[in-house]
Order: C-alpha cells, then sequence, then structure tokens
C-alpha cells in the first residue's frame, strides 16, 4: 500500500491484468447505446488510418469496436461497419464524439452550434 493507503502494483504483470475498461451509455438512434473504452492499440490504429478505405470509415470503426451489452461484452464487429453507413451521419458523429471523449480525446463544442 502507498502512503494514502492506495494499491501500488507489484509487477508490471499484476498491473497489465487491472481491469481498467470504463464505460458509458448515451442517447443514438432512439434508444441507448452502451460504450466502452478502447485500447491504446485500438486509438493508435485509429489515428493512424489516413488513407482510403480505413480513413473513410474511421469513425463507423471506432462505433463498432466500443459497443457493448449492458455486461460490458463487445458486440460490434468488421460486418457492421458497411450497415452503419446507413444510419444517421448526425447521430454517428455524436457517438463518435461520446467514445473519444470516453478515451481521454479532448473534444471542443461547435461554436456556431445554437440551441
Amino acid at each position: 500500500m502507498g502512503d494514502n493507503g492506495e494499491k501500488i502494483f507489484e509487477s508490471v504483470e499484476d498491473m497489465l491484468a487491472a481491469p481498467d475498461v470504463e464505460y458509458t451509455t448515451i442517447d443514438g438512434w432512439n434508444g441507448k447505446i452502451r460504450i466502452g473504452s478502447l485500447t491504446a492499440g485500438d486509438m493508435i490504429e485509429w489515428a493512424e488510418a489516413n488513407e482510403g478505405e480505413a480513413k473513410r470509415t474511421a469513425g463507423l470503426r471506432l462505433i463498432v469496436k466500443s459497443l457493448v451489452n449492458s455486461e460490458g461484452k463487445r458486440i460490434g464487429n468488421e460486418r457492421h461497419i458497411p450497415l452503419l453507413r446507413a444510419k444517421s451521419h448526425k447521430v454517428t458523429e455524436s457517438i463518435v464524439r461520446a467514445i473519444l471523449k470516453l478515451n481521454g480525446f479532448q473534444i471542443k463544442e461547435d461554436a456556431t452550434k445554437k440551441d
């Protein structure tokens, strides 16, 4: 234990084994959607998608990788990406913003947005 009674990992293996996924529930497509935070590897893959189809579907891939059910189990997969293209762009953009926020990205509010 640390000075403040906090747990201190005794090995890198202990640290890597600790659960660290965060969850949030958001509105989308006239219902509730639960998303889970992504791994560092997932976020690197997303950030490096800079050409072709990978760039065009980057947001949809984030959604698919983030979707979880009520128990936290990942429910999206690659075959859902083309299906999400038919969904509202406004909603998908809102979900992508929530995913980025959950994963620690600073999201600037749209200065032109009027309530």
